[in-house]
């Protein structure tokens, strides 16, 4: 990974069903009345930017909600420049697809994640925007408010991790 690791400066967002050929497929809405899963909510990076995990139609997706730009790997004029720019113009610049280096980063959907035989672990994908890869992974919840994403490469030998916090909402008048 990158600069030797997951230093994920990503948010949150929506994510809709696209369009398949000439037909448009309905965006995913969940029951009102389900039960969450315990994955499910806004998290927050080491960076302290944010990710929506929600369910989907892969399973559950995470979406870059909040974008916090990190100092480190960054020349000044390059942290300056990145600062002075509104979120909602950042671009997906390092993909190696340079049909995709236009799309958004805030909304942008980094991770799949399906439920595992091991309780509490999520496996699936994650897309590291710091250097356009996606890699083999998987979250594990170690507690109500705390999860370790891991990226793998190799098989899954080599893992790296990066632990997130809940976010919790703040509720007007407390």
């Amino acid at each position: 990974m990158a600069n030797g690791g997951l230093r994920l400066w990503v948010g949150t967002g929506v994510m809709l069903a696209g369009m398949a050929g000439a037909w448009a497929q309905e965006p995913f809405v969940p029951a009102p009345n389900r039960v969450l899963d315990p994955i499910e909510g806004n998290w927050q990076t080491l960076e302290l930017s944010e990710i929506t995990i929600a369910l989907c139609l892969d399973g559950f997706c995470g979406t870059l909600s909040k974008i916090v730009v990190p100092r480190e790997g960054l020349t000044e004029e390059e942290y300056a420049a990145a600062l002075a720019m509104p979120p909602e113009s950042y671009t997906d610049i390092r993909n190696p697809d340079p049909t995709l280096r236009g799309r958004p980063m805030l909304g942008l959907q980094i991770l799949t994640l399906l439920p595992s035989a091991k309780p509490n672990v999520y496996d699936g994908e994650i897309y590291n925007p710091e250097d356009g890869n996606t890699y083999s992974g998987y979250v594990e919840m170690l507690g109500p408010d705390l999860i370790r994403l891991n990226g793998c490469v190799l098989y899954n030998i080599i893992c790296q991790g990066q632990d997130w916090v809940r976010v919790i909402p703040v509720v007007e008048g407390q």
